[in-house]
């Protein structure tokens, strides 16, 4: 009897970026990051964060290196920066608009993938041209 493979599930590069963003918290802290760690500070299983990891390494935003440490490729750090960024942005947005900070964090999170990253250039110009500074 053959063995059926199953569909690969595909990522969202929302998510994607959430888990590249993760990384580079992470490197602040730890002298290397693993997958278990990832999935920690995430809440994720370790199984999901594996899954990410394998797409990220063939879409060649993360390398694997000795021991399991996961490292950036240049444009995996170039997406984790925006969307630590946005996430900057969005969380700096709240609290200046009075949201206590906890709950700022969770949600500027939620907005940054939910939003495209031209519709968040679109909100930057719009608050910019109008005289609006975020985190200044």
């Amino acid at each position: 009897m053959e063995k059926k493979e199953r569909p690969q599930r595909v990522i969202s590069g929302a998510t994607l970026d959430r888990y590249l963003g993760a990384i580079v918290v992470l490197g602040r802290r730890l002298a290397i990051v693993r997958s278990v760690d990832v999935a920690g500070y995430l809440g994720y299983s370790k199984a999901c964060v594996c899954v990410a990891v394998k797409q990220m390494i063939q879409e060649g935003l993360v390398l694997v290196e000795r021991h399991g440490s996961l490292v950036l490729s240049d444009e995996g750090s170039r997406r984790a920066q925006a969307y630590l960024d946005r996430c900057n942005f969005f969380h700096m947005l709240l609290m200046e608009s009075g949201v206590e900070a906890d709950a700022a964090r969770q949600e500027a999170d939620a907005i940054t993938r939910a939003m495209s990253g031209p519709s968040f250039e679109a909100l930057r110009r719009y608050l910019s041209d109008r005289g609006v500074t975020v985190g200044a």
